[in-house]
């Protein structure tokens, strides 16, 4: 009888064994994908300034893109409206923002080339003429998201 009692013993525990390295097996290959790197490459998307810049209003912004070292499209949003697109000069990108009609919000997006991806920063900050966001020695460095 003692036998029987340890071969169900030993026989439970083969079982439970199993099962235990099934779900291992399984769930072996469930990372969550890297946005950084994996779904939706995009190619550039062309940013083109479509806002009247008539010279009365503007706002500048030194920016810094924490995530990469290459250069890429950083471009300023108002509503849907593109009202700057930022020239990259030694690590820094130099941005001159013109006025959206009927928006407040100035929302900076970053196209990697390297990455094939549109970033969207998480902040917005408010247009205010004649004002500069961020300096050549304490740029303004957003937290960016996978748009």
């Amino acid at each position: 009888m003692s036998q029987v009692r340890n071969w169900s013993k030993l026989s439970i525990i083969n079982y439970q064994l199993s099962i235990l390295l099934a779900v291992l097996l399984l769930t072996a290959g469930c990372e969550k994908p890297d946005p950084f790197t994996t779904q939706g490459k995009v190619e550039n998307p062309n940013w083109e300034v479509t806002v009247e810049n008539d010279m009365t209003a503007s706002m500048t912004a030194i920016v810094k893109v924490s995530f990469s070292e290459n250069e890429g499209v950083l471009a300023a949003f108002m509503g849907n409206e593109c009202c700057g697109i930022a020239e990259y000069i030694d690590g820094l990108y130099w941005l001159y923002i013109s006025p959206a009609e009927g928006s407040e919000n100035v929302q900076l997006r970053f196209y990697s080339p390297e990455l094939k991806r549109i970033f969207e920063a998480k902040q917005t900050f408010p247009f205010q003429n004649d004002t500069q966001l961020g300096t050549v020695s304490e740029p303004y460095t957003p937290e960016w998201v996978v748009k």
